[in-house]
């Protein structure tokens, strides 16, 4: 298993690591330039180098899903590498879960990379304060502390990226199942899987809403305490048992079978 997820994870990265690099590189040019940005010339010089950089970010994360869906998924389990792969002394189960572990730690390391990136950017003592004072003024009368928040918002994110992952993997072994027209039809049930998920999410938060008796929560301009706690959790555990459930409907169709282009 262990070196299955090597392989995976070396595949996945592609010339990602080209991308973290320039990523940082022009993050760090951004903060040497910005130390003399009261200088007109120069201060367009550091918005460019700061556009630059902020674009890089998003290709990390748009590159890593195209990387982990297509050239590691399909590639691997569809293409002319899968014969090698379905070959191995190993059972589908682990090939999928080595695909999905890979597909979670690279997605970890391009955050992280970006999370890096904006601090080497934009990180002082004044911005610090203007990030806690924001954060303050968001939880203010909620009974939950900064970190605790800050906490809660950053699982909320990585959950979803992972449900949103396993989404495109339960979409892909679906679409390829079919004979013709695999990606039109991995598109096609990427987009229903999604949509059904998300709707029996927002049911779920309205459900739980109107039985803790914040369901007004929904339509006020001024969200109550319990309310906002509420929101959080339940759709952190959403995301949870999206990320669940997508697992299972995958290794479940994958199971039955593989249909090789």
């Amino acid at each position: 298993m262990k070196k299955l997820i090597k392989y995976d994870v070396k595949k996945m990265l592609g010339t990602l690591p080209y991308f973290y690099l320039f990523t940082i590189c022009f993050a760090s040019l951004t903060r040497i330039v910005n130390i003399w940005s009261d200088i007109q010339f120069i201060f367009i010089i550091g918005q460019v180098l700061q556009g630059t950089a902020i674009a890089l970010m998003v290709n990390i994360l748009v590159n890593t899903f195209i990387n982990v869906i297509v050239r590691s998924f399909v590639t691997s389990f569809y293409k002319d590498e899968s014969y090698l792969t379905h070959t191995l002394p190993v059972t589908k189960e682990k090939l999928l879960n080595s695909k999905i572990i890979s597909a979670v730690i690279l997605t970890l390391l391009g955050v992280l990379v970006c999370f890096a990136s904006l601090f080497i950017m934009f990180y002082s003592s004044d911005f610090a304060s203007l990030i806690k004072t924001l954060i303050n003024s968001i939880i203010v009368g909620f009974d939950m502390s900064g970190g605790t928040f800050v906490t809660i918002i950053v699982l909320l994110f990585f959950i979803e990226i992972i449900a949103l992952l396993l989404v495109g993997f339960s979409a892909v072994v679906k679409g390829y199942s079919y004979n013709h027209k695999k990606v039109k039809m991995s598109f096609i049930w990427f987009i229903i899987y999604y949509a059904v998920s998300t709707v029996a999410s927002l049911l779920v938060m309205v459900v739980v809403l109107a039985i803790s008796g914040n369901i007004s929560a929904l339509t006020a301009t001024v969200m109550e305490a319990s309310a906002f706690t509420t929101i959080l959790i339940v759709g952190l555990i959403n995301y949870l048992i999206m990320a669940v459930v997508f697992y299972f409907i995958c290794r479940k169709q994958f199971s039955r079978g593989v249909n090789v282009d």
